[in-house]
């Protein structure tokens, strides 16, 4: 038998029955009341949110309440005219309750014979009465707990890498949460929580920094952020960022050492190598550190230096290991982004 969710509008309710479960505690504790179990059936009475449970010691004393019995008693007083359905053995029976009459008393009175392994679930969430009898039971109820914030990790493109910070505080708060409660011969098997809804914790969020000063070899480019001052940051496909102050499209050639008397020494002294980039020096400044791609994004050259020149205007020279390389290169339209030194 599975007993549908409620709705949050009824956690007065569920409350209700909480603190009367308190005030059963401490009666228990302070005056030694401790009503004894005089049913042969196991009661589970619900309002439809709570579900407590009465009528056998092999139940744990933190689930046992006495909600609307006699004192002394683990059966349940019934109002008078209630409409009562009973279900037993795959089969409905229609009974009306009489005047301070019991559920057992109701029970014996309409012929039905309760098992010693059997349970009465006796739901009172609607106008109506339902006494389901059987000796398993699955349902579901509803209990708001205290719900603690999860923390939630968002990339910072513009945070250095390994840098962490908190744009939001966690703040605890609560959640209804739904348990699936077994019962079998009866006997507590489980209750484990299946679902939590309606959590009031608001999620602590933490910014993860992403951005590097150089890319890593191979690495290329996933997406450009640009700001309206023509700076930006590169997103790279392996989740690093670079930060650019700005970009330039530019044809992009290829050279290499000992080809058309190009010997190893750059133009600032430094000894040709893979990232270095010549450049006509008043277009852009030699000691420059940039970033260069081809303009469809099909040729990624890298990291690059301008350390060399010997060329002029828009043009930009990368040098590379071989002749081969070169000439597969040729002549493309390309970007380079300047990056921050």
């Amino acid at each position: 038998m599975i007993e549908r969710q409620q709705p949050r509008s009824h956690s007065w309710t569920r409350r209700w029955w909480q603190a009367a479960f308190v005030l059963l505690l401490m009666a228990t504790f302070v005056f030694g009341i401790v009503p004894e179990a005089s049913a042969a059936a196991l009661y589970l009475l619900t309002d439809g949110i709570t579900t407590v449970v009465t009528g056998t010691d092999r139940v744990d004393s933190s689930r046992i309440l006495l909600a609307g019995a006699a004192e002394g008693s683990t059966d349940v007083i019934l109002e008078s005219g209630k409409k009562v359905t009973i279900r037993h053995n795959g089969a409905e029976q229609y009974a009306t309750s009489r005047s301070g009459e019991h559920v057992s008393e109701l029970l014996q009175r309409e012929g039905v014979s309760i098992g010693p392994l059997e349970m009465v679930r006796v739901n009172l969430a609607n106008s109506d009465i339902l006494l389901e009898i059987d000796s398993d039971f699955t349902y579901y109820e509803t209990a708001v707990e205290a719900a603690a914030f999860q923390t939630v990790q968002n990339t910072d493109y513009t945070l250095p890498k390994g840098e962490t910070k908190v744009t939001q505080q966690g703040v605890d708060g609560f959640a209804d949460v739904t348990y699936e409660v077994v019962y079998a011969d009866g006997a507590l098997v489980s209750r484990q929580a299946v679902a939590v809804s309606g959590s009031t914790a608001v999620n602590e969020i933490v910014s993860v920094g992403t951005l590097v000063k150089e890319a890593q070899p191979g690495d290329v480019i996933a997406e450009v952020v640009r700001n309206n001052d023509g700076s930006g940051y590169l997103i790279m496909k392996s989740g690093d960022s670079l930060h650019f102050t700005g970009s330039m499209d530019v044809k992009c050639t290829a050279y290499t050492a000992g080809e058309s008397r190009v010997g190893t020494i750059t133009a600032t002294g430094t000894t040709v190598h893979v990232g270095v980039v010549a450049v006509d020096r008043s277009v852009i400044p030699l000691g420059t550190t940039m970033f260069v791609t081809t303009a469809d994004g099909s040729y990624t050259y890298g990291m690059g230096h301008a350390e060399d020149t010997g060329v002029r205007g828009k043009v930009v020279d990368l040098y590379m290991n071989s002749r081969s390389e070169c000439i597969q290169f040729g002549r493309r339209s390309s970007v380079v982004y300047f990056l921050d030194d």
